[in-house]
């Protein structure tokens, strides 16, 4: 990993203009529909939605952004800027959102990903998610083709 000043912040909606900048760029090679400023403003309207953003040197390099509802929290994106992968930033920035949920009681975190992202799943897989489904032509990308969803999960406080 890259040595550098690492720093991880909650941002709320007014964020919303570098988050969907963010999201443009990490998602530009796989096809994704582009997230606009205003459909992150309305997801943040939704009670529970909280975003995490991970700066290296003060500079923001990528974010996720939580939804909890009771008990469970669901990822409803999650990316790092591509120049920056492959240097322990993702790692970094889900692990410190799984201490945060884990802090405030959450039990399962529960996400969906491109069968076609490799790297997203190799991630997930490493922070011990479970695949537990799938959603068949769930995604629809911008040049009019599907791809599944995989659908993981992970307990984070097993109460027994």
């Amino acid at each position: 990993m890259n040595e550098g000043n690492i720093e991880i912040v909650k941002m709320n909606v007014e964020a919303c203009a570098l988050i969907s900048e963010l999201h443009s760029k990490a998602f530009s090679k796989l096809s994704e529909n582009e997230w606009t400023p205003d459909a992150f403003k309305e997801m943040f309207t939704i009670i529970g939605t909280m975003c995490y953003l991970i700066k290296r040197d003060e500079q923001p390099i990528g974010f996720a952004l939580i939804r909890k509802v009771t008990d469970e929290a669901e990822i409803i994106t999650f990316c790092i800027l591509p120049n920056e992968c492959k240097n322990g930033y993702a790692t970094i920035l889900l692990e410190w959102v799984i201490k945060d949920l884990q802090r405030q009681s959450i039990k399962w975190l529960f996400l969906e990903v491109s069968e076609y992202n490799v790297a997203a799943l190799g991630l997930y897989k490493k922070c011990s998610f479970d695949i537990i489904g799938r959603r068949t032509g769930y995604y629809h990308n911008k040049h009019g083709g599907n791809s599944d969803a995989i659908v993981m999960n992970r307990v984070l406080n097993d109460e027994k």
